[in-house]
């Protein structure tokens, strides 16, 4: 990798964290866009590349959810059995949908381009309506909500974190607000401990799947680039913390539809590569 590269690299990751903290996305949605240019550059072959961003994507998505999560479960507003157990529920599904990603050929980087460009999408509504209509008080079905429950969500979140290199966080905080009725708060810092725990096992079998393979950078674990999610993650989790102090000093209202417009933007141009348009 170039030194400019390395730099630009840097600095996605420095936002990534910063954009985390001020208006609770998970940094996968720029992690991830950002690896796939990234290997595109740096020639990794096409059969390696998408399996590779992913992998790579949920390593520096585990490392800004265990920033999140150590700061919420500060201010106790992580229901931690939930987060286990819903992290837990979603091993079927991360097995399964990792053993797809790494190894059939179908899911290329056109697929992949297209299932990333659907999250960004819905990642914008999330981002424009803000969180009008979320539960502020925690009702009591809450605390009775089970396995049944936490199956459903964790394999929606499972699903989506194998599939396209996130941490689930566009399934999980609208699922533990609305669903399970937990107040915004505790469900943005319980999905942050779940992602930590499904984060985890995706970047396990990733590693585990694309083992002794050829095209892969040099520092690569299986599928995960250890090196080039270093310097996203390192950075990402200052920013973090920055950010979260600066989100109890300014308004995110512009912020979220700022970056509900760049999603648009990237998602169009993932759309595009992916029909051949771009």
């Amino acid at each position: 990798m170039a030194v400019w590269q390395a730099v630009l690299v840097g600095a996605a990751g420095l936002g990534a964290g910063v954009l985390a903290g001020l208006i609770g996305i998970g940094g996968g949605v720029i992690f991830t866009p950002m690896l796939f240019a990234v290997y595109g550059w740096m020639g990794v072959p096409d059969g390696v590349r998408t399996p590779l961003t992913v992998g790579t994507g949920l390593f520096c998505t585990g490392f800004a959810a265990g920033a999140s999560a150590r700061h919420h479960l500060r201010k106790g507003a992580v229901r931690t059995r939930m987060a286990l157990g819903v992290g837990l529920a979603s091993a079927a599904a991360v097995g399964a949908v990792s053993w797809v990603v790494g190894t059939q050929p179908w899911y290329d980087a056109s697929v992949f381009q297209g299932f990333f460009a659907a999250v960004l999408l819905v990642v914008a509504v999330r981002m424009v309506r803000g969180s009008s209509g979320d539960v502020e008080v925690e009702r009591e079905d809450a605390q009775k909500s089970g396995w049944g429950a936490w199956l459903g969500t964790g394999t929606a979140a499972g699903t989506v974190a194998a599939a396209v290199g996130v941490g689930g966080g566009v399934v999980l905080v609208p699922a533990y607000s609305r669903w399970l009725r937990l107040p915004f708060h505790r469900a943005v810092g319980t999905s942050s401990a779940t992602i930590l725990v499904i984060s985890t096992m995706s970047v396990g079998a990733y590693g585990l799947l694309g083992a002794g393979l050829d095209g892969r950078p040099p520092l690569a674990l299986g599928y995960v680039d250890v090196g080039t999610g270093l310097l996203l993650a390192g950075p990402a989790v200052i920013g973090a913390q920055g950010g979260a102090a600066l989100a109890h000093r300014v308004s995110t209202r512009w912020l979220r539809r700022g970056f509900a417009a760049l999603a648009v933007v990237v998602a169009g141009r993932l759309l595009g590569g992916a029909f051949g348009i771009l």
